[in-house]
């Protein structure tokens, strides 16, 4: 494939599922509610799982924010 023209970067790019920010959406603000009922153990299950998957939450003084993990 390189001498196509394709690097390994280019394939584990491709290779990545699609994000969908919906279900994200929805897992930042169970664990927001979660935080706020100071059920942290839920809270951290969520960021854990979140992790997982590639999704790194960023918690500021602004809300939560996320990005897919490098």
């Amino acid at each position: 494939l390189g001498f196509l023209g394709f690097s390994n970067m280019q394939m584990k790019i491709a290779a990545r599922a699609p994000v969908d920010a919906a279900a994200i959406a929805g897992a930042i603000a169970a664990r927001a509610a979660a935080r706020a009922q100071k059920n942290f153990a839920e809270s951290d299950r969520i960021r854990d799982d979140l992790l997982a998957k590639g999704i790194v939450l960023k918690d500021t003084p602004q809300g939560t924010t996320w990005e897919v993990k490098k």
